[in-house]
């Protein structure tokens, strides 16, 4: 028997007590999530954290958090705290909606969804009304009351309009005045939201372009969150794909004068892209029809650019309904590029959508689907070299087993399937750039009944239960499992977080634990009440496992130049 073997079937001892029936996770895995395992100084900072144990793997962190939905009532407070509490949140932003539904005929019936009621007669508009209610409940609620030893809240504005931007230091200076030391966030606030397209996203003001930013209308609120270094969550597709979800005729397109100012800069984009310039301009340097896919890329850098000194937390990683078929290998290099050009530049893997329809979604898909002779986003030059696809076959397997592991617990409250080849794609750059990604939900506290908010589609209303909740901490931390120890200390258990917050003097990540084995009395125990048989193999496990070598046990791996190991 190899190691790989022995380290599979012991952790796999590990994991089975672990699972539970009932809510997300065990009394003793709650008890031993609180604040004190964080505090810099405390004792409990030094307890190693068995992140393939009783600790879990699902996230502690919410960098992206809606405490506020578009429209209608959020679920009560006292309850929302008891399911962040439950689901082993211990740090999260505070974020409203910056948009509300504002309907233009007071016939229509109320909707507390925008893709409810996805016309131009319902046009989500940024207003300040959810930052003010965070605020009320946050002093009234949270601040000096004992529930701020409990979780650590970070309340964030979320109003600001970039395509009216004319008001936003404005308001931005009212509400630091009224609630002065509250707010330490900003975001998340819309470059291109293409989901809102049909709700008046490119018709109600400026469509955000270089000239735009160039032209120093966005520099009163930039320049202010560059001053108080408040990390700003940006939401930026990064391009558009397809309209399923979104009812406009005019469906997914690029505007004439951004195509030809694409092929004037066609030098631009050769030098960025780099190996992939072919697969998106043909051999007059004019944009193919995929270009649709990476439209703002120029757009996002050179707000970047404009704005250096800005923490910037690029929601979704770009990603959306709206984009869905992105090559995973030239997705990665673009944010990879985007990381080495700018060092404030941060990312967040929120949004159940993201596991749902990228990463965790594994339904049998051939990887010969992502082969260069077969996918759009390459051209018929391109090197071979770069599309490994039967080492990417090879690490989704590899994936798969520590998904074997989990897979019990993680459907018993979640959706999603299993590791993608995507997700064997991008764990690679989990891990090269381990210091840039941060954990959320996306999760939006509604609580819009169907028979008050019917929308136009029929009285979906938007009620959210706990269910809901469990749900979306699992399925958007079902990828936490993957990441090697570096990683999951820097990116689940806030590194990260607490380094663009400037809270590092404060809260730090506990060591990690992932290789660890529990005592043999522990394990002996978990053969009580089975067969003779079990309980032979799990001494034969115990005697093997404890007289192996003590060296970390590596059964995921990528081969070559920066390899990724996973450790568990």
């Amino acid at each position: 028997m190899n190691n790989k073997m022995v380290s599979l079937l012991c952790l796999t001892l590990l994991v089975v007590p672990l699972t539970q029936a009932g809510d997300l996770l065990t009394d003793e895995t709650l008890a031993r999530r609180r604040l004190t395992r964080f505090q810099v100084g405390n004792a409990e900072n030094q307890e190693c954290w068995e992140r393939h144990g009783v600790d879990g793997f699902l996230s502690i962190i919410d960098a992206h958090n809606h405490f506020r939905p578009f429209y209608g009532p959020p679920v009560p407070w006292d309850n929302y705290m008891e399911w962040l509490h439950d689901h082993g949140i211990l740090f999260s932003t505070m974020l409203g909606i910056g948009q509300k539904m504002k309907k233009r005929n007071k016939a229509d019936p109320e909707c507390c969804y925008y893709l409810h009621c996805a016309t131009f007669d319902f046009p989500v508009t940024p207003d300040t009304s959810n930052d003010i209610e965070n605020a009320k409940d946050y002093l009234s609620k949270y601040k000096d009351q004992p529930l701020s030893e409990q979780i650590h809240l970070i309340p964030s504005v979320t109003f600001p309009n970039l395509q009216q931007p004319e008001n936003n230091s404005r308001n931005l200076g009212e509400l630091e005045f009224k609630y002065q030391q509250v707010f330490k966030w900003s975001g998340e606030i819309n470059v291109f939201k293409h989901a809102l397209a049909a709700n008046g996203f490119f018709e109600n003001g400026n469509r955000v372009n270089e000239e735009y930013i160039k032209s120093g209308k966005l520099n009163s609120f930039f320049n202010r969150m560059q001053d108080v270094k408040w990390p700003t969550t940006l939401h930026c597709d990064l391009g558009c794909d397809n309209y399923d979800s979104v009812p406009l005729d005019t469906g997914c397109v690029v505007p004439q004068d951004e195509l030809d100012l694409a092929k004037r800069n066609y030098r631009w984009w050769k030098e960025f892209l780099g190996p992939h310039f072919d697969s998106f301009f043909d051999s007059s340097n004019t944009p193919k029809q995929n270009f649709k896919k990476i439209q703002h890329l120029k757009i996002w850098d050179t707000l970047l650019d404009t704005y250096p000194n800005m923490t910037v937390v690029w929601a979704h990683l770009g990603l959306s309904k709206e984009l869905k078929h992105l090559h995973p290998t030239v997705h990665a290099y673009i944010i990879e590029t985007l990381f080495n050009k700018h060092p404030n530049l941060y990312a967040d893997i929120s949004w159940d959508v993201l596991s749902k329809q990228l990463l965790m979604n594994f339904n049998g898909a051939n990887v010969s689907l992502l082969h260069h002779d077969i996918h759009e986003d390459f051209s018929a030059e391109i090197d071979e070299s770069l599309v490994d696809t039967e080492g990417v076959e090879e690490m989704r397997l590899e994936l798969e087993e520590t998904w074997e592991l989990h897979e019990k617990m993680v459907k018993s409250r979640g959706s999603v399937t299993g590791p993608t080849h995507a997700m064997a794609i991008y764990l690679e750059l989990f891990h090269t750039h381990a210091d840039r990604f941060l954990t959320g939900t996306d999760f939006v506290s509604s609580l819009g009944p169907a028979d008050q908010f019917p929308g136009l589609v029929g009285g979906k209303g938007c009620m959210k239960d706990k269910n809901n909740h469990a749900r979306q901490v699992t399925d958007t931390g079902s990828i936490n499992m993957f990441l090697n120890d570096e990683a999951f200390q820097k990116i689940v258990l806030g590194g990260n977080y607490f380094k663009i917050n400037r809270l590092e003097d404060t809260f730090a990540p506990p060591p990690v634990c992932g290789d660890s084995l529990l005592p043999m009395e522990a394990m002996i125990g978990l053969g009580v009440g089975a067969g003779v048989f079990l309980i032979i193999i799990i001494v034969v496990l115990i005697v093997f496992c404890c007289c192996k070598k003590k060296d970390k046990v590596s059964f995921i791996r990528v081969d070559g130049q920066n390899s990724a190991t996973t450790n568990v």
